[in-house]
């Protein structure tokens, strides 16, 4: 068992989870353990995936936050020129410079928005995916820890 064919049942999981409901998604992500893995190496690799699962949430929420990068810094700049903007057109000399950065900065703030928030909803929609798969994996080894107590 690799990390690849773990990384690859995730990416199967999440991109079905996209298309499918939650219970077909489980159901194709067991399928694909139960595929990939040997017959005693099932739980052995629902402790690696949940592992890796939870690495991969605590480096996306901190790493992959649309909201603490770069186009975030420009969205402030597109805000402060649009502030800026709205000087100029009360100046008469400069009102038609301040309509233009104004035009500018909408048009180009407005686009940056729509990139911000597409990537925040991507990455929390993979976060939830994950944590489906946490709970799912949570839920087998409780049952299966059951099923050996008795």
């Amino acid at each position: 068992m690799k990390s690849e064919d773990i990384d690859w049942i995730i990416k199967r999981y999440a991109e079905e989870r996209k298309h499918e409901t939650q219970q077909v998604a489980q159901e194709h992500f067991l399928a694909y353990a139960y595929l990939v893995c040997r017959a005693g190496e099932v739980e052995q690799f629902l402790k690696r995936t949940r592992g890796l699962l939870t690495f991969y949430i605590d480096s996306l929420s901190l790493f992959e936050n649309p909201f603490r990068n770069a186009q975030v810094c420009w969205l402030m700049l597109m805000f402060l020129l649009f502030v800026f903007s709205l000087y100029l057109i009360a100046d008469a000399d400069f009102r038609y410079a301040g309509i233009v950065l104004c035009t500018g900065t909408v048009i180009f703030g407005t686009s940056l928005w729509k990139i911000v928030w597409n990537n925040w909803l991507d990455t929390s929609l993979l976060i939830a995916c994950y944590r489906e798969i946490i709970d799912l994996i949570d839920n087998l080894q409780s049952s299966s820890n059951a099923e050996t107590a008795a």
